[in-house]
């Protein structure tokens, strides 16, 4: 007893004044009243194996009163065992009077607070990427182990807008339809070009203003139909389209597409191996540190997004079992005003010279089209056709604006030494 008296020399006062047989009816507590939680006991005399696993079960009897009973496991008679230590078993396997985390042999385990009363332990944890998950280590064996996420990566959904068919328009007046001659075919640059309107033009009657491109002229060097070259002058006829005005589109339902996400950091939690051993201050146990790349503390859980509670167990991480998925859009798309609608309606053209005279067609085109004309015809008269209701109009469409997140559900957190 001696050298454990030099080794304590703090609680020398407290020791000697309890005596012996105070000594071993008192309880640990009162041996070594200043212990640090982290103090490791020096011998089975002093092991206290208190403490709860993560099934939440009692690990050893803790009392050490073997050492001072003179039991088989911590006796004198261990001093020749040639064992090695078995760090979570309570007993000098190795003859040296020191038990589990009090003997240097176990320098891969460390004396572990109390679990805390709502919390399980003891864990290790990984918290990191999922690619380089390691899987539960050999000291931390669980069967179930705990897998969550956290951090999830979810780009935002993809919003498009549309609109429905024009409606509500009208065409506007014919009079707006303009018709010009080209000395090219259709679909070629020309060169000689002219144009007819038609003021005050109706619906199914002959209008034309007399003498325009007279029958046979040529295309001169100023772009003018002229009577000295031999290029004809009138090889084409175009019109242009009727327009529709006025009208609307409704929006339709937003097209919604949610990109796949993925979490970021994986969260594996093994279990320690029962039983835990002890060598440790009264309430602790001793426990396997965990490895790399697990946190370098020993982790107690909770469900729920929880506070770490007081003491030794200060670094907080959250995982989560399953997840919401929100992303969606709002709806606030809108169309603004049709365009690009017509009115198909048929102009026929006449070369006649009296002036409102449509004896004589030169070619009938749809307006907004062309048509090739041979001869070199004049232009002159002209009759278009009742034009059909509008078509072809649409909006453009804006708005959709993505809302909505990933979030993780079903959280427990984990709460490591640092």
């Amino acid at each position: 007893m001696s050298a454990f008296l030099v080794g304590r020399g703090a609680h020398l006062a407290i020791w000697a004044g309890l005596g012996a047989t105070g000594a071993l009816a008192a309880p640990a507590a009162c041996l070594y009243p200043d212990y640090t939680f982290d103090e490791r006991e020096p011998s089975a005399s002093s092991g206290s194996g208190a403490g709860s696993a993560s099934t939440g079960g009692e690990i050893g009897s803790g009392d050490g009163s073997s050492a001072g009973n003179g039991s088989s496991a911590d006796d004198g008679s261990s001093a020749g065992a040639t064992e090695p230590e078995d760090c979570s078993n309570g007993v000098d396997d190795n003859g040296d009077n020191l038990v589990d985390c009090a003997d240097p042999a176990c320098g891969a385990f460390v004396c572990a607070s109390a679990v805390p009363d709502g919390w399980i332990g003891y864990f290790a944890l990984f918290d990191g990427d999922p690619a380089e998950d390691p899987g539960c280590p050999a000291d931390f064996p669980s069967e179930q182990p705990f897998l969550g996420n956290r951090d999830p990566s979810a780009p935002p959904a993809s919003c498009t807008c549309s609109c429905g068919p024009a409606e509500g328009q009208t065409c506007k007046e014919l009079e707006t339809v303009v018709i010009t001659t080209g000395d090219a075919p259709c679909g070629s640059e020309s060169y000689c070009v002219g144009t007819l309107e038609t003021p005050g033009w109706k619906l199914d009657a002959c209008t034309g203003p007399d003498g325009i491109y007279g029958g046979n002229r040529t295309c001169g060097p100023g772009g003018d139909c002229t009577e000295d070259t031999g290029v004809p002058c009138t090889v084409s006829v175009m019109a242009s389209p009727l327009e529709a005005t006025g009208g609307a589109c409704a929006p339709n339902a937003v097209d919604v597409q949610r990109p796949s996400f993925r979490w970021t950091r994986l969260g594996r939690a093994c279990a320690a191996a029962e039983p835990l051993g002890r060598g440790c201050n009264l309430g602790q146990v001793c426990a396997p540190r965990p490895p790399a790349p697990f946190e370098s503390g020993l982790c107690i859980a909770k469900d729920g997004d929880s506070a770490c509670p007081p003491g030794a167990y200060t670094e907080k991480h959250v995982f989560f079992t399953d997840h919401e998925d929100s992303r969606g859009c709002r709806d606030d798309c809108t169309c603004s005003a049709p365009s690009g609608g017509t009115c198909p309606t048929m102009i026929t053209l006449y070369s006649d010279s009296p002036m409102h005279t449509c004896a004589t067609p030169v070619a009938t085109v749809p307006a907004g089209g062309c048509r090739d004309v041979a001869g070199n015809p004049a232009v002159v008269g002209r009759k278009a056709t009742a034009p059909g209701p509008p078509s072809g109009g649409a909006c453009a469409p804006s708005g959709g604006t993505p809302s909505g997140e990933v979030r993780g559900t079903h959280p427990r957190t984990f709460c490591c030494r640092g």
